[in-house]
Formats: C-alpha cells, structure tokens, sequence
C-alpha cells in the first residue's frame, strides 16, 4: 500500500475543512458596581460668633466655640460651632468647607473641627464648622456670610 497516496487526500479533506469551519468563541463576562445611597446634607445648627464690636481684627471659633481675640478685636460674644449633618452610605467622605465672599467688611474663614474626613456610621456623620472671622472696615449691623461645605465619597 501506497501511503504517499493516502495521505494527501487527507490533508485535502482537513484543509478544506478547517478553512470552512469557525475558529471563533464566545465566552460570557460580569460586570459588577456597588451603588452608594447619594450624600445628603443638612445644616442642623449655624455657626453663630454672637455679638461683638466693629473694630478691626480677628475673631477666631476653637473647637466647643471658645472664642480668641486678635489685632484689637474683642470677642465677647457667646459662640456657637456649625453643625452639618451627612446621611449616605457606611462608606468614609472626604468633607471640606471654603470660604464665602465678604460681607461688608466681615470675611468668614471656616474650617472643619476635626479630621478631612469621617467614616457614615449607619448612613449618617455630624461634623461640626468653627473657624475665625476677619474685621476690615466693617460696618455695624447683623451680618449672614454665606460659605460652602462639602462632602465626597472617597
């Protein structure tokens, strides 16, 4: 028997059939996201410096609003730390807090008391704002001085 003769035609055959047939194959993937609630804010308490003069100067908020005096200021007033309160997911935010314009001749420097970020214990955080108020020609008056806060997820 005559192989030489027997093995071309198989080749033939299996050529023919691998340029015919499909070298393709599918394979299904999963694609997965984990949801976060959106972030809420409420402001629960403004942040109040009280009453005090219109000298040039600074009045600074400590953290439990204790208030300190500089450049001539005198801080008599009662003070009172803002309080925002975050409603999401059990996850970490970054919190932050910018500044405002001036509001005749007051300017609001606020600041976090406490760390930039906090963990949502059971959906929710309160943070408190305290931070210094900057006297400049300031005229007498009661004054709102709008500011910022903010709150990402990490």
């Amino acid at each position: 028997m005559n192989f030489n003769k027997l093995i071309a035609p198989i080749a033939l055959v299996s050529l023919t059939a691998l340029s015919g047939a499909s070298i393709a194959a599918d394979l299904t993937g999963t694609a997965k996201v984990n949801l976060l609630t959106p972030l809420a804010l409420t402001e629960t308490t403004q942040i109040d410096f009280g009453t005090m003069t219109s000298e040039n100067g600074t009045c600074t908020m400590a953290s439990g609003g204790a208030l300190t005096a500089s450049a001539g200021q005198s801080c008599t007033g009662t003070a009172i730390p803002g309080v925002f309160k975050i409603d999401g997911s059990d996850v970490t935010v970054d919190i932050s807090v910018t500044a405002g314009a001036a509001v005749d001749g007051v300017t609001f420097n606020p600041s976090i008391d406490g760390a930039s970020s906090v963990t949502l214990s059971g959906g929710t955080a309160n943070v408190s704002v305290i931070g210094g108020l900057d006297l400049l020609a300031a005229t007498a008056g009661s004054k709102s001085i709008s500011y910022t806060f903010t709150a990402n997820y990490q």
